[in-house]
């Protein structure tokens, strides 16, 4: 009987041993790691502040590199750099904030080259990808008609579309549109309108409040063919 007590109580012990020794092991893993992340996260923002110093040291350098890639338009080499400049905290250095401006202007216009609508967030998110928050500029696009199209009267009456936008909001309902030829045609992101024959210089212009932009369009409205008349008729 004292044989089968001492005999658990040795097991016990020795399970115990076991189980401290795995959890002092778990412990001291945990403090290894712990201090591992701990020296990389000091690693990384010496470097960081290494490379800031640097940055800012050839700063002039840097802006220079940047006006090459932008008036050769390698835009995307371009971004990289302003994204160096914001992060370094310089994204007010002395011209960058027209440049941030147009390279957002010049993917703007070319985002709407393939995507049929703009909607506010695309723009909104556009432009946060180059940090440009601060700039209160109105942007406009005519979506239709395309510019140097022709249309007959019997296409009356034409669909202006348009989008106007700041990364205060969409201003697209405030689009005022006008001919050279008929004057103003009225006003709305969509309007239907029946144009005069001949050549039309169209403008749509918008402002957020602050500001205000523009864009012009050129169509052309022609008489229906003598053909067509016939046809209709028939």
């Amino acid at each position: 009987m004292l044989f089968g007590k001492k005999s658990y109580f040795i097991q016990t012990v020795f399970i115990l041993a076991i189980f401290f020794f795995v959890l002092f092991a778990l412990v001291f893993r945990l403090i290894i790691d712990l201090r591992a992340e701990s020296i990389k996260k000091q690693t990384q923002q010496i470097e960081t502040q290494r490379l800031k110093q640097q940055f800012i040291a050839n700063i002039d350098d840097q802006y220079n590199r940047l006006l090459k890639l932008y008036n050769a338009k390698e835009y995307e080499k371009a971004i990289e750099i302003i994204k160096k400049f914001n992060a370094y905290e310089k994204s007010d250095y002395q011209n960058l904030s027209e440049i941030k401006k147009q390279v957002r202007l010049y993917y703007l216009k070319k985002k709407l080259e393939f995507i049929p609508k703009i909607h506010f967030d695309e723009f909104m998110k556009l432009s946060k990808d180059i940090s440009l928050e601060d700039d209160n500029s109105t942007e406009v696009f005519i979506r239709t008609p395309r510019y140097g199209q022709y249309f007959n009267t019997s296409d009356l009456p034409i669909l202006l579309e348009g989008v106007a936008l700041s990364v205060a909001g969409d201003f697209s309902d405030s689009i005022v549109w006008k001919s050279l030829v008929d004057g103003e045609l009225g006003k709305g992101n969509k309007i239907a309108v029946h144009l005069s024959v001949g050549e039309h210089q169209i403008t749509a212009t918008a402002t957020n409040g602050i500001t205000k932009g523009s864009m012009t369009t050129r169509i052309f409205i022609e008489k229906d063919p003598d053909f067509l008349k016939y046809y209709r008729k028939k």
